[in-house]
């Protein structure tokens, strides 16, 4: 599988490669520092040509009329690369295109035109994959959602039992605590892991895609697997420096507030208002260093960098580009919230009639029935199809948006146009 996402920036490449080969030369040798240059045209005695005593320049002849451009003629504007390494003007009018995007820096519509292109190119991957990981999550979360409610069950009884303890209720509560940290620690756990495992084989998927490289399932594992444990180590790396704000918030706010139990004085209250005021900027913040770490994940599998490498690299290609990155997720994340929206809209309020039009009131557990429980499945079901669905279109979307930086500051259109001729 053609891998050209770790090749340096071929602008910067040839300089330093023709430097090399000539310092490598034998019998060269650098001019020391100091040395005296003394440009041509400059030596003693020497005289340039046209300036020789008595000498004219010869002019034009008469009647001559300097060329100019032919009939029809049009200078292209802003043709040369500009800093970023490529061209805007008529330079990128035609760009070629091996897969779902054009090799050339990308608005908006190619980004959505690409997404939905690559969801249609590569279903078995991107959709096939994403349903299987979000069935196994969905199931496996429905189980342990279910353990602290055999705790609260086993409390209940406890509670309604006059002869029951007070060691009897501290070991009902203890149980019921337990499944609730359990099930918590395991569903999030469970989550993170499935959302690493989208991020890398989607990323390489979709990557594939841009040169027209369709990517079986065992293709694109091959490129996740050895990458597995950087991934892992960079989400837990992006939860801490994302969250860590939140975090710092929520412990001083805990703090007062107890405090204000403790002590109950007004300037203690007005300690907590100011830190309910500070709630909306802190989660700003938080937003915007989850934006400045997007790239993070891709670039571990497709750069084959350490997490912290990569953080650092999707900061530096997010460098003076967060309103467009914002906006650009900002969008996606309202098309995909509609589409979701609408599928479980349509189809969860016709299963929700049918679910509770199946309740039995005269039952002695009216929710137990097992039209009730199969209706309930099919409408986690149906949540379950929508997220599968979206996941990969956000995700192919978010790939082509590390494609088109890549591309904008690097000039990596013309790597990725000689990988997709490989």
């Amino acid at each position: 599988m053609s891998s050209p996402w770790t090749s340096p920036d071929p602008t910067q490449s040839d300089n330093q490669a023709g430097q090399e080969a000539h310092s490598s030369q034998p019998g060269y040798a650098s001019p020391a520092a100091g040395t005296a240059y003394t440009a041509p045209g400059t030596q003693s005695g020497y005289t340039a040509p046209g300036t020789q005593s008595g000498y004219t320049a010869p002019g034009p002849g008469p009647g001559y009329t300097a060329p100019g451009p032919g009939p029809g003629y049009t200078a292209a504007a802003n043709s040369a690369p500009d800093a970023s390494g490529y061209s805007q003007g008529a330079a990128w009018g035609w760009a070629p295109k091996p897969g779902i995007i054009p090799l050339r820096p990308l608005v908006v519509g190619d980004l959505l035109k690409g997404s939905f292109s690559a969801l249609r190119k590569n279903p078995a991957v991107l959709f096939g994959f994403t349903l299987i990981v979000t069935s196994v999550v969905a199931l496996a979360s429905g189980a342990l959602v279910a353990v602290p409610f055999f705790g609260l069950s086993s409390m209940g009884d406890t509670l309604s039992d006059p002869q029951a303890t007070a060691d009897s209720l501290g070991d009902s509560f203890t149980l019921w605590f337990i499944g609730i940290v359990l099930g918590y620690v395991g569903l999030l756990a469970l989550s993170g892991l499935g959302g690493v495992l989208l991020d890398g084989v989607l990323a390489s998927a979709v990557s594939q895609l841009v040169i027209g490289k369709k990517a079986t399932f065992r293709e694109a594992w091959a490129q996740v697997k050895p990458r597995l444990l950087a991934m892992v180590g960079t989400a837990l790396l992006l939860m801490l420096i994302v969250g860590a704000p939140l975090m710092l918030w929520a412990a001083v706010f805990i703090a007062t507030f107890f405090a204000y139990y403790a002590v109950s004085s007004e300037t203690v209250i007005n300690t907590v208002f100011a830190e309910l005021a500070l709630l909306f900027p802190v989660s700003l913040g938080c937003f915007a260093l989850a934006v400045r770490c997007l790239y993070a994940p891709i670039c571990v599998v497709l750069e084959q960098r350490r997490p912290v490498e990569a953080i650092k690299r999707s900061w530096a290609l997010t460098r003076g580009t967060f309103w467009l990155t914002f906006g650009r997720l900002f969008l996606i994340s309202f098309i995909t919230s509609f589409i979701a929206g609408m599928i479980n809209q349509v189809l969860g309020s016709v299963l929700s009639i049918i679910m509770f039009a199946t309740i039995d009131p005269s039952a002695q557990n009216p929710f137990g029935s097992t039209s009730f429980i199969a209706s309930a499945a099919v409408l986690v079901g149906i949540q379950t199809l929508s997220y599968a669905l979206i996941v990969p279109i956000t995700s192919a979307y978010q790939t082509l948006m590390y494609v088109d930086e890549r591309i904008r500051r690097e000039n990596f259109a013309v790597v990725l146009a000689q990988a997709s001729q490989a």
